[in-house]
């Protein structure tokens, strides 16, 4: 097995042990992950099996409800972990011994995170599982291949959104300033609950400006009315578009962090 792929497991055996420590925590993980689901169906109950604002879709409100609420949490993890599994390891004084070994500074920033991005999916998967099995979503008609297409654009995407966030971390030993925005992009801008057409036009604006609002409107589409790809590539476009201007920013904005920290001493600082 080459230096790499070592490193990643280590990384990977590193985050389950620690995440398995905090046995409630663990546990809970999985367990809030279900009640979401749950909560989506108690929801749908409320709204209609089909209300008219998600007519256009072909399929059932608690479907509707829970890819965007399920994806929306899995691929916001790009935006969000990166900076706080590094405030994590600047706390316990891991990063600086790290980036002085022959560990590419890539994954130093993606190590710690690895096991979350994994434990992310099986929670995905079991979520989905539920949902089909216990409250009769609806994916007679998805496409498989294009949600896949649409999912790893779009977490890429925000992956690079969230290397930005760690530099900020690197540089000011805190979380970013941005976290909230990603609260309200999940559960507000991106159309997690209701299409983002029911929104006034004055946040339609900014809503369209965020990746996560065209892979969710992507992802429904493949999976509920079963789009292929040939019909989704204006959605691809805009996100290759993002990913063109999201990654040379992150890879610019973290290197240039590590930069300034090793010049002015502050590495290991907290």
């Amino acid at each position: 097995m080459s230096p790499t792929l070592n490193t990643l497991r280590s990384f990977v055996e590193r985050g389950f042990r620690l995440a398995s420590s905090y046995r409630l925590n663990f546990i809970g993980t999985y367990l809030g992950g279900i009640l979401l689901v749950v909560f989506f169906a108690v929801l749908q109950k409320l709204m209609g099996q089909r209300p008219a604002a998600v007519a256009g879709y072909g399929g059932d409100y608690f479907t509707f409800l829970l890819i965007g609420g399920i994806f929306a949490r899995y691929l916001s993890f790009g935006m969000r972990h990166f900076g706080r599994e590094l405030e994590q390891e600047l706390v316990a004084g891991t990063l600086e011994p790290m980036l002085v070994t022959r560990t590419p500074p890539a994954l130093v920033l993606l190590g710690p995170s690895l096991w979350v991005a994994i434990e992310g999916l099986i929670l995905l998967a079991v979520q989905f599982l539920i949902g089909t099995i216990f409250f009769k979503a609806d994916f007679s008609l998805a496409n498989w291949p294009a949600a896949f297409v649409i999912g790893l654009l779009s977490f890429v995407a925000l992956s690079f959104w969230g290397v930005m966030a760690a530099a900020f971390v690197v540089v000011f030993k805190r979380a970013d300033p941005l976290s909230w925005l990603v609260d309200v992009t999940i559960f507000l801008l991106a159309g997690v609950y209701f299409p983002i057409t029911l929104l006034p036009v004055w946040l339609k604006i900014p809503a369209y400006l965020l990746p996560l609002s065209y892979s969710l409107e992507a992802l429904r589409l493949a999976l509920m009315l079963g789009k292929p790809l040939t019909d989704l590539l204006g959605y691809v476009g805009i996100l290759i578009l993002f990913n063109a201007i999201l990654i040379p920013l992150g890879m610019f904005s973290f290197r240039q962090a590590l930069i300034h920290v090793k010049r002015a001493g502050s590495l290991g600082h907290y």
